[in-house]
């Protein structure tokens, strides 16, 4: 019997650590904040941007319409302790890419860990994109695309980030 608070005491700490959230649980549950419509402008082009939850909440489904003719998905998964964005792209292949860290500026990075369809070598992938949500109002996107022969970046990130603003819903 005298073992029985001994083992309960060195449980508490094994205990409480399983309760808190994962990095990958963070950056979902503050990314779902964006479930909405969003507008944003690059190179005098406006985008539109819009983000919603799909399978009972576990997946993050964000959709770019570039026009009314081009459109393109990620969808983003909590895979264990990885956060995984999938890309699909209208080049026709699928990145992958993984949560790698919420830096100093409270951007979430996520870097290319594999992906389908990148054969054609005159192609490009989605090999790097950051997000911060700055307000509920407010999120800045980044992406990097890099030739599908190119082992990987061959430096930073060089795409210029858009601010998106969140349109209001319709009545």
């Amino acid at each position: 019997m005298r073992m029985l608070p001994t083992l309960l005491f060195a449980l508490v700490p094994f205990a409480s650590a399983l309760a808190e959230e994962s990095l990958a649980q963070k950056a979902f549950r503050d990314l779902a904040t964006l479930v909405g419509e969003w507008s944003g402008t690059s190179a005098n082009r406006p985008l539109r941007v819009s983000y919603k939850l799909t399978a009972n909440g576990t997946a993050l489904v964000e959709t770019w319409t570039m026009s009314a003719t081009r459109e393109s998905m990620t969808l983003y998964t909590v895979d264990g302790s990885r956060l995984l964005a999938t890309h699909y792209c209208p080049q026709g292949n699928q990145p992958r890419l993984v949560l790698t860290e919420k830096d100093k500026t409270g951007r979430y990075q996520f870097r290319f860990m594999d992906g389908t369809g990148l054969q054609d070598p005159g192609g490009s992938h989605q090999h790097a994109c950051w997000l911060q949500v700055v307000s509920p109002e407010t999120f800045i996107r980044s992406e990097t695309y890099i030739p599908n022969h190119q082992p990987g970046l061959d430096g930073t990130e060089k795409d210029e980030p858009i601010t998106f603003h969140r349109q209001p819903k319709a009545k």
